[in-house]
């Protein structure tokens, strides 16, 4: 009976390394990315680079959407998500909806469809960082119900390099790796 429970025990430890170094290698896939298809709406999350509102600045001009969420606006000459910025990158004024209270992706979320819905709008382009894309992605996905067609976005092509490249490189992938397992367990508020 005791070599039977070392056995269970044994086996348990193995498959939960298992899940763990799985989780640990999926992690660092950050490359994901939609064709863009033309769309009610361009999102533009703020807290990234610059290569955000470029990319959300690049697909108005291509004709994708008639209009741009900044989310959340950031009135600031330091900061990457003012409309002056979005102006400056020659998106016009008319065409932007602003946003100031997001403090965190999943209220981001939350606030996208809200506005979404209320401006009767079915589909999006969601922007932003490559290392940004997967926990976006889930949590948008995830709180979703079926109303909307989301395509996500990554601002790459205007990025200094991929997420590792830069000298920051396990810092972001470990709070990536650590807040997309806080939104899998459905603790939201402590990401904020």
């Amino acid at each position: 009976m005791k070599i039977m429970k070392i056995r269970i025990l044994i086996i348990l430890f193995c498959i939960s390394l298992m899940l763990i170094v799985v989780s640990i290698i999926d992690s660092f896939e950050h490359g994901y990315t939609d064709q863009p298809v033309e769309s009610d709406l361009i999102v533009m999350l703020g807290d990234g680079e610059d290569s955000r509102m470029q990319q959300a600045a690049h697909l108005y001009y291509e004709g994708y959407a008639d209009h741009v969420l900044i989310i959340p606006v950031v009135e600031s000459d330091d900061l990457n998500q003012s409309t002056a910025l979005a102006m400056e990158y020659g998106i016009p004024e008319e065409t932007l909806i602003l946003e100031y209270e997001a403090i965190s992706t999943y209220t981001k979320a939350t606030i996208t469809m809200d506005i979404m819905e209320q401006r009767d709008m079915d589909s999006a382009l969601i922007v932003t960082s490559d290392w940004h894309i997967k926990r976006t992605k889930y949590i948008y996905d995830k709180l979703n119900d079926g109303r909307f067609d989301f395509k996500y976005i990554s601002a790459l092509p205007f990025q200094d390099g991929r997420w590792h490249e830069g000298g920051d490189g396990f810092y972001v992938w470990y709070s990536e790796y650590i807040k997309l397992w806080v939104y899998r367990m459905g603790i939201y508020w402590w990401s904020e």
